[in-house]
């Protein structure tokens, strides 16, 4: 109970500004896993709110398809098979100076048994329409440009 207290609070307020600090310039990635039936792959983070697609950041001497391929499997149980699509990089300086994301689409995958963790509270496949009521703005934007009717932006 005290570590799913700790924990996202040690991530907002000390692990991530310290990254900020000590990084000139950061990157991170998300994936957007979908499945059969047109869902896709989001999680709720214990430190934030609403859906997102799984993913984080891009460690030194990591490749982003290797951090990619961590993440995925950290956050959400899913382990990668084939190669992923580029879906664009988008520049998150409003919120974090230098930092970047890379969205990759993820449509070759397994599954393994999930559960929760200090980080993930839920992981769920929604239609698009499930997860913009509970999303940010940002998400509002790749899911428009994910659903064709909109040109990717250069920021997040």
């Amino acid at each position: 109970m005290l570590k799913q207290i700790i924990y996202p609070l040690a991530n907002r307020f000390v692990l991530q500004p310290l990254g900020r600090v000590t990084r000139g310039m950061t990157l991170g990635v998300r994936g957007v896993v979908t499945d059969s039936e047109g869902r896709m792959l989001v999680v709720r983070q214990t430190y934030t709110h609403g859906w997102i697609f799984p993913g984080g950041g891009v460690e030194r001497g990591e490749t982003a398809l290797e951090a990619l391929a961590r993440e995925l499997h950290e956050e959400a149980a899913v382990r990668m098979k084939g190669k992923p699509q580029m879906h664009g990089l988008f520049s998150n300086h409003a919120h974090i100076p230098g930092d970047h994301v890379a969205v990759y689409l993820v449509r070759d995958y397994d599954e393994e048994p999930w559960k929760p963790s200090m980080e993930i509270s839920h992981r769920a496949f929604l239609a698009p329409d499930e997860i913009r009521q509970d999303c940010s703005d940002a998400m509002k934007r790749r899911l428009d440009e994910l659903a064709g009717g909109a040109e990717p932006a250069a920021i997040w």
